[in-house]
Formats: C-alpha cells, sequence, structure tokens
C-alpha cells in the first residue's frame, strides 16, 4: 500500500470513529413504553440487610417456633434453687432411660434426626441441657468431641425411605444380653447418702442425669451443691473395676 493509500484509511477510520463517538454521547429523548407507571402507584421498598450483630439481638423467634432463642429457653428452666419434688415410682422413667441403651453404659441412641456432620448443633441443646415443649435434652454426662454420632447412632435410618428398605441377609442373629440398668445405690444406713451404683467413665458429669434438666425420678434434691463425690462414693462392691 502506498502512502496516498494509507492517508485515506486512515482519515476513514478517524472519520468513522468521530460519528460513532458524537452518536454514543448524544442524548436521545424516547419513551420506554415496556414500563407503565400509574398514577399514585408506590415504589417497591426493599428492607436493608441487617448486620450479623443485628441479627443477633433480632426476635428471631415466636413461642411456637423451633428457633427460640437458647438462653431464654435455660432460663426459662428449672433453677438450681427450685423446690424438687421426686415422685415415689421411678421404674417407668428409668425404663424409658434403658429404652435408649443396647445395655447399661453404652451410649444411649439419638431419638430424633440428625445431621451427621454437626456437633455443633448436638452440642446447642445437649451442652449444657434445656427443656423444650415438654421434652427433656439432658446435658452431655462427659466432656464435648466432635463426632456425637460416632457414638450415638440415630433410631431411625437417616437415609431417606431407609425404614422402608428390605431386609439384609448378611444380618446375624445376636443373643448378646447385656446387664440392666441399677435401680438405686446402696446406703451404708437409712440416711447415709446413696452410693454411686454404676461406673462413673463418660459419665463424670452427675449434672447430665441428676441435675435440674434430669429425669424427675433421679433429680438430686440438691443440684446446688459441686461436689458430689464428697457425699457418694463409688459402690466398690458392685463393681469392683472402676475406670
Amino acid at each position: 500500500m502506498d502512502r496516498e493509500s494509507l492517508r485515506v484509511a486512515l482519515a476513514v477510520v478517524t472519520g468513522v470513529a468521530f460519528v460513532g463517538f458524537f452518536l454514543g454521547t448524544s442524548a436521545w429523548d424516547y419513551e420506554d413504553e415496556s414500563v407503565i407507571d400509574e398514577p399514585g402507584t408506590p415504589e417497591p421498598s426493599v428492607p436493608e440487610a441487617l448486620s450479623y450483630t443485628e441479627l443477633r439481638a433480632h426476635p428471631r423467634a415466636t413461642t411456637t417456633g423451633w428457633s427460640e432463642d437458647l438462653a431464654a429457653l435455660r432460663e426459662a428452666g428449672p433453677g438450681l434453687f427450685d423446690e424438687v419434688t421426686l415422685p415415689a415410682d421411678k421404674s417407668a422413667a428409668l425404663a424409658a432411660r434403658a429404652s435408649l441403651r443396647a445395655y447399661d453404659g453404652a451410649p444411649p441412641r439419638v431419638p430424633h434426626a440428625v445431621r451427621q456432620d454437626s456437633a455443633a448443633e448436638c452440642l446447642a441443646c445437649h451442652d449444657e441441657g434445656l427443656r423444650f415443649r415438654g421434652l427433656t435434652a439432658p446435658a452431655l454426662s462427659h466432656d464435648s468431641y466432635t463426632s456425637c454420632t460416632q457414638c450415638h447412632v440415630v433410631e431411625a435410618s437417616p437415609v431417606p425411605g431407609g425404614s422402608s428398605l428390605p431386609h439384609d441377609p448378611r444380618a446375624v442373629a445376636n443373643s448378646f444380653d447385656g446387664i440392666d440398668a441399677p435401680t438405686a445405690g446402696p446406703r451404708a444406713w437409712s440416711v447415709a447418702p446413696p452410693q454411686v451404683p454404676h461406673r462413673v467413665f463418660m459419665r463424670e458429669n452427675c449434672d447430665s442425669c441428676h441435675g435440674v434438666n434430669g429425669r424427675d425420678p433421679i433429680r438430686s434434691s440438691h443440684p446446688y451443691r459441686e461436689s458430689c463425690t464428697q457425699c457418694h462414693a463409688s459402690a466398690n462392691d458392685a463393681f469392683p473395676v472402676l475406670p
């Protein structure tokens, strides 16, 4: 291409660029017929997103919902110094407790649906324990661990439709018969503190069963006393080898 042709091409490109610039920046007066504003129609309002600090203070729950504030639930529960009335018959409560265990000392099964990978959800209710809608979520009897479902299995299959699956032909009959849970610890004399009738391994937190959120028949009448083993000794005769 000679020099003259290059000049002509450059002039054409420059002219097209100027025309495009002025056309693009010029104001066009037109009416968008796709949006028709009716007289008196209020503009839609979008609520502002709350910050995390505001969400923590926001009343998220109602008295009938599942998202009640945990602190409010714990405050509404039994207190350390509330009067405790123990029923005379505790066999029904002990049977209900034993129904969740394969044998005495076995980890209790979980009677409700859980997420298999969320220990935080378990600890929300069972870290300190609380009462909710007539049900009791006992506190942990041992230190918290990161994998609750490694020991505590759910009663119902977590797989959708798992309860209707056919019987596994590989299942083997099991005749194992674990020991029954003790009903009460022996006393040295009539008004002596009862001895601990069970092993204490993984049951170091006595409040789990005997605290304010324990089952009524086996609740302590004095949960405000913090040193249980100062008065309640282990029943070594019943369990000669205690962990």
